[in-house]
Parts: C-alpha cells; structure tokens; sequence
C-alpha cells in the first residue's frame, strides 16, 4: 500500500509531526511518502498513491481523482474558524486557502477524519452527518529522539521556566507576558527567569513595547531563534520547567516533547501530560498559580505517559485498511 501524505513547506509543528508520521510509517514497512503541496515536481510521488492523506492541501488531481484521502484535523477548530473569517473579511479572500471552508468539506467528504484530541473530536462530530465518525489517535513520538539528555550547561535563573511556542494567537506567549512581571515581584522569586524563543521578527513591534514597558524585560531572555531538535533536548534539560500557554488546556507536540524528556510541563487546566496546571483567562490569577508552582507550593499532577510514533503509526495503519 502506497500512502501519499500532503502537506505545506512551512517549519510549523504540523510539518514537524507528518514528517514524524511519515518516517514511523516507513520503519513499519509501509510505502508512505511526503509530497509538499507547493513544490509541484514532488506531485508525481502520489501519482500511485492508493491513499492520499491531507495534512494542508492536496492538488486538484487528487481531489478529484476519485481516491481514498484522510483529513488529518491537525488545527484547532477555533483556529480554523478563526483564520477564515480573518481571510474573508479582513484580508478578502475566500477559497481553497480558507481552512474553515476546508474543514467543512472534509467532515463531509473525507474517507476518513483524524484528530489526536478528544476536545477537537467531539466538536468535530457535533458539525457531521448522522453516521460519520472522528478517530482520535495518540499523538506519539519517536522515542529514539525524545528522550531524557545530560544538560549542557544551566539556563540562567533560580528557577529557569523555558518556552517555544508557535507564535500565534492560539498559543502566543500574550498572557504570560502580562503575568510574568507579577510573579518575580514574589520576594524568593526575584532569581527567576523566562526563557521564550521562536518570537518572529516582523512580530516585535507589538512584544517589545509590551514586555519593555512592563518590565518583563528585566527578567526575560526573549528571542527569534528556532530550536533544531539538539537545542530543544538541551533546553528541556536545561531548565526547571516548560511553560505551554496553549488555549483550551490543549496538548501539543512540543509540550509532549519536553515531557518525554523529563521536563516539568506547565501548561492550563486540561492537558493529560502536563505536570502542572494554571487557571486560563485573569492573567492575576495566572501568575498567582505559577509564582505557587515555582515556590515549590503547588501538588504535581500524575501525566499521562508520552506515546510513542509505533502507536500512532499502528492507528493510522488500521484507518488506512479500512479505508482503502
């Protein structure tokens, strides 16, 4: 079986797990291909392809070539809804870069719907046809990479708090920000220090009017580097815990990442690997709750064990059976 999986060019976490997916599948036997949607000399890999499976877009060819094609429901649906009312209303564009538009089509015509969290599940079968079903899989990693490693030298701040996240509004590092300042006006917290990486350039005419004028500055290391997975290990290593403002108390990969290397993941209510959790929305009540865990006040939570790619990989097998 020839599995075809299409997706953007862009470095984001979704590119990051189906080249993940695409190279578990490949261990396991499986003829899986990565065929990038916008480079159109890599179409001619799917040309026998007995599944196409959709992570951004496909071609047109493919649409209407009368093939099995799974919709990997990577996004949030809040962001997906989000993104098109911002393409049709402030950018004015409509079509086949509208991912709202997209989801609508799939949850009706897709051989298949995958997601890997169980919140995007149920909001996914609340928009379906009577009879049509979402599968949610483990979101599983390679366990040979992610992996507990000797740090390389302490990040600056007693305690260091480390984060790296994408940097848009479903899980922007906005309230933290805000937070921050009032944690480390805490007496025994004056030492801490925030870590944030991945702050794109054309982004820091907001942030650093922000974190300048109120001082989160003073006790922050913010920068546009990217993280290669070496760096990210080290940082995991190297710090005291990972931050993981993402909306919703939804996981990510990045978050399961620090996790498997035995980083202390804070993240909002929800999260099933997270070993903290913070309230979501006054950004007071935020930084109450961080300043706790960072005192070494706050009860761990128990998380749920990182899966591993084999896994996902043995899912994803068995929905490709299926639907072939």
């Amino acid at each position: 079986m020839i599995i075809a999986h299409w997706t953007g060019s862009q470095n984001s976490g979704l590119t990051r797990m189906t080249k993940s997916l695409i190279a578990g599948e490949q261990a396991a036997g499986l003829d899986s291909r990565l065929i990038i949607v916008d480079d159109v000399a890599t179409h001619t890999l799917a040309t026998d392809a007995d599944v196409h499976v959709s992570h951004t877009h496909v071609s047109d060819t493919v649409l209407y070539s009368g093939k099995p094609l799974i919709w990997m429901a990577h996004g949030t649906p809040e962001v997906m809804f989000h993104g098109g009312y911002e393409q049709g209303t402030v950018n004015g564009r409509y079509g086949h870069g509208d991912a709202w538009m997209l989801a609508q089509f799939w949850l009706q015509h897709a051989a298949a719907v995958v997601t890997f969290w169980p919140r995007h599940q149920a909001i996914w079968e609340s928009l379906m046809d009577q009879g049509r079903h979402v599968d949610c899989i483990p979101m599983g990693l390679d366990e040979s990479i992610w992996k507990p490693s000797v740090s390389n030298g302490k990040f600056a701040g007693t305690p260091s708090v480390f984060t790296a996240e994408n940097c848009y509004e479903m899980k922007w590092p906005l309230d933290l920000f805000i937070a921050w300042p009032w944690v480390v006006q805490h007496p025994d917290l004056h030492t801490a220090r925030l870590h944030a990486i991945y702050i794109p350039k054309d982004q820091h005419r907001w942030w650093f009017p922000l974190v300048n004028h109120n001082g989160c500055s003073f006790s922050s290391y913010i920068s546009p580097h990217v993280f290669d997975d070496a760096e990210l290990r080290n940082a995991f290593a190297s710090t005291d815990y990972y931050l993981q403002c993402v909306r919703y108390g939804d996981f990510n990969r990045i978050g399961l990442e620090a996790s498997a290397c035995g980083a202390k993941v804070i993240s909002y209510t929800g999260n099933p690997y997270a070993t903290y959790w913070i309230p979501e929305g006054d950004q007071r009540d935020m930084a109450q709750a961080l300043s706790q865990i960072l005192l070494g006040k706050a009860e761990q939570r128990k998380p749920e064990a990182v899966p591993s790619m084999a896994t996902t990989v043995a899912a994803m097998q068995q929905i490709y059976e299926r639907v072939a």
